[in-house]
């Protein structure tokens, strides 16, 4: 979504990044779904593993923009919310299209059940983020309240809180001798949605604290939080035979550490050479676009027969992202020169 003059590169640098690397997602979960233990599939592993801190970095820039200013109720729900969901159901009814285009027809009754689906929140599996950024923007005011009473201590201890209930209790259910306790588990785990909340209130406190915290620590956060994800992830796949994704969730320990060395990394970046601005700028403000349209543009090339999961996935799966930026970024060029839509659908 558009924003004017005044911004921060910082944060412009995070959420170019989070964006590219929503992108290397989708793609590297193509090769994904091959035979584990290929050079296919390890190469696949290598760029779905780096991409991994994507979505918890765009909630880290959501809490450092939104939580360290003053924002109220009203601002929420007459602002931000009616323009998220603008855009959610137009986009998500455009994919409707798509596949009935693809497959029933544009007959009336099929564009009928198409608009009752995409009012029942029945959308294209990536615009989950949408419906979780909803409830995250909702209680960004009373979080805020929060923000501005807690002292540092405070804060630490809440976000101590978050990492135990929303980051490692869902992966620790899994083992031994967790899943003998499984009934005060289910009480005690926060849920990814409410979970979210806690990226953004990380990301305040990044912006807030993180320059006092050396650099060399962000690095060390990413390289553990990279090897505990892919090491984690390859040693369970080869013992299952098949993907085993649960050290990839976005609510586990690995890509919570790799987008919190990564964020530190780039809010503690003290120089930024002007044309990187001027490109992290751009690319930022073309985010919200290249997040709704990708998903609809990888189908099109996939259409061409032009697939990031194909031989070899080492070199297709870059390359297929590179063509998906370009096309979400060519078509926010154009989309936001129209006034309504700039406003509320890009």
């Amino acid at each position: 979504m558009d924003k004017p003059a005044g911004r921060d590169p910082a944060l412009d640098g995070a959420r170019a990044l989070a964006i590219v690397l929503v992108v290397l997602t989708h793609c590297a979960s193509t090769g994904l779904t091959g035979p584990v233990g290929t050079f296919d599939w390890w190469s696949s592993l290598v760029w779905g593993t780096l991409a991994r801190p994507s979505v918890p970095l765009f909630f880290l820039c959501s809490g450092a923009l939104m939580l360290c200013r003053d924002i109220t109720p009203r601002r929420i729900f007459t602002h931000n919310l009616p323009r998220i969901l603008c855009a959610m159901f137009a986009w998500a009814f455009l994919y409707r299209l798509y596949w009935l285009n693809e497959g029933g027809g544009l007959t009336p009754e099929n564009l009928l059940d198409a608009a009752k689906r995409t009012l029942l929140l029945q959308h294209e599996f990536h615009f989950y983020f949408l419906h979780i950024l909803l409830l995250v923007y909702a209680f960004l005011p009373a979080v805020r309240v929060f923000v501005r009473a807690a002292s540092r201590r405070e804060l630490e201890y809440l976000l101590a809180l978050w990492f135990v209930t929303g980051i490692l209790l869902p992966l620790l259910k899994n083992f031994w001798p967790f899943t003998l306790v499984y009934q005060i588990e289910a009480r005690y785990q926060m849920n990814t949605a409410y979970a979210s909340i806690g990226y953004a209130l990380l990301g305040c406190y990044l912006r807030q604290y993180g320059h006092t915290v050396p650099r060399k620590w962000y690095a060390l956060a990413f390289a553990a939080g990279l090897a505990f994800s892919f090491g984690g992830t390859a040693l369970f796949s080869l013992r299952d035979g098949a993907l085993n994704g649960m050290f990839l969730e976005g609510m586990s320990p690995g890509p919570m550490f790799m987008s919190l060395g990564l964020f530190g990394l780039i809010l503690t970046q003290k120089r930024w050479p002007a044309p990187v601005v001027k490109v992290t700028g751009r690319l930022a403000r073309a985010s919200f676009c290249v997040y709704l349209s990708h998903v609809l543009f990888q189908h099109l090339l996939r259409g061409m027969g032009i697939v990031a999961g194909t031989s070899p996935c080492l070199l297709w799966i870059p390359l297929v992202c590179a063509l998906l930026l370009a096309a979400g970024w060519l078509a926010w060029e154009v989309l936001h020169r129209i006034p309504l839509v700039r406003t509320y659908l890009v």
